[in-house]
């Protein structure tokens, strides 16, 4: 009896470690990602601050139009992003591990309205781009079963980023730089709350699946690598395609040649091409201050500004990969129309 209660009572001792341990992991990751993306933004908002101008990493295109072309620029983009990718693998398999065996669960757990403000405020400070942001979806989906907090999570990561949110009072009119708040609010806390009610994708399996029944550091350990190569093999290929294909439209299309036209078309052409470009993080503002400059609306600016880093082509793969493929077509018309509506309203 006393030899069973000491088995026990190991066990149990075990558990809080491994418990403490997981926490500890997700924290780390999410320091150094915070570190590695804060200590940059911070540097560039003090430089636009000083010089009135952003100055960021060349990004070389090739402008033509072949398949190899896109391959070139495909890579030129995976050069500035994949640190930052990296880190969106590894965070979501953490989260993946942690969310079923730490009191973390506890944070989508609540109400609807609870759940969506949490996500939002979860995913904001990870300042990730659109296609580095997307393996948290298929994380934060598979273990809670709400795609409206997942979505949220996944989208707020670029849509509110401090930095870019910051950069852009600096060097747009207010009423440019708050429509593209205002744009980036209303999606996240109310947009993917409305298109998972309309569309409501399958479940995918439930929450505690693949739970190891033992407390072991080995176990624990296998569960890990196992969710790093999940999310890998199951993100990474679809992401590489939209990038892919993304650049093969844009070697094709002009922003500064949609607004020559009319301010209508002008804004719901912008509109559409900036949810399915794939843009590093703050390349959408030269992009969007390249279109005041050629003379076109304030409206398509603001439009570029929100639709650019919110939602792309490789986070639609993966979304559809791991949910349903309407939901994905649905969260690109709810993006483009929040982004066309917005910019026509500014004008």
């Amino acid at each position: 009896m006393a030899a069973a209660t000491s088995i026990a009572d190991q066990q149990l001792v075990t558990k809080r470690a491994q418990l403490v341990f997981q926490i500890l992991v997700l924290a780390l990751l999410l320091g150094l990602l915070a570190n590695y993306k804060g200590a940059s933004q911070v540097t560039k908002i003090r430089q636009v601050r000083a010089t009135g101008t952003l100055h960021l990493a060349a990004l070389p295109i090739d402008n033509g139009k072949t398949s190899s072309a896109a391959l070139i620029n495909s890579v030129a983009y995976l050069r500035i992003v994949w640190p930052a990718l990296v880190f969106g693998v590894l965070i979501s398999a953490a989260a993946r591990t942690s969310l079923w065996g730490t009191p973390l669960y506890k944070i989508f757990d609540g109400s609807k309205v609870r759940d969506q403000l949490a996500a939002v405020l979860a995913g904001a400070p990870l300042m990730l781009c659109s296609c580095c942001a997307a393996p948290i979806f298929a994380a934060v989906y598979q273990r809670t079963r709400k795609v409206a907090p997942a979505l949220g999570l996944t989208l707020a990561s670029p849509s509110l980023n401090p930095a870019a949110l910051t950069l852009s009072f600096i060097l747009f009119p207010w009423r440019i730089a708050t429509a593209r708040l205002a744009m980036a609010l209303l999606l996240v806390l109310a947009g993917c709350i409305v298109v998972a009610r309309i569309v409501r994708p399958p479940a995918p399996l439930p929450a505690l699946a693949h739970r190891p029944t033992e407390h072991t550091w080995g176990r624990l350990l296998t569960h890990y690598a196992k969710s790093v190569g999940h999310i890998s093999l199951g993100t990474v290929p679809p992401i590489l395609l939209g990038i892919w294909i993304s650049m093969w439209v844009m070697n094709r299309l002009s922003f500064t040649g949609m607004a020559e036209g009319g301010r209508l078309v002008a804004i719901i052409a912008v509109a559409l091409f900036a949810v399915l470009l794939t843009l590093p993080t703050f390349f959408e503002i030269p992009l969007a201050l390249s279109i005041l400059a050629a003379g076109g609306p304030a409206g398509a600016a603001a439009a570029l500004l929100f639709a650019g880093p919110a939602i792309n082509l490789s986070s639609l793969l993966v979304i559809g990969r791991y949910s349903s493929w309407k939901l994905a077509f649905a969260l690109a018309i709810l993006v483009w129309g929040i982004a066309a509506s917005g910019g026509l309203l500014l004008g």
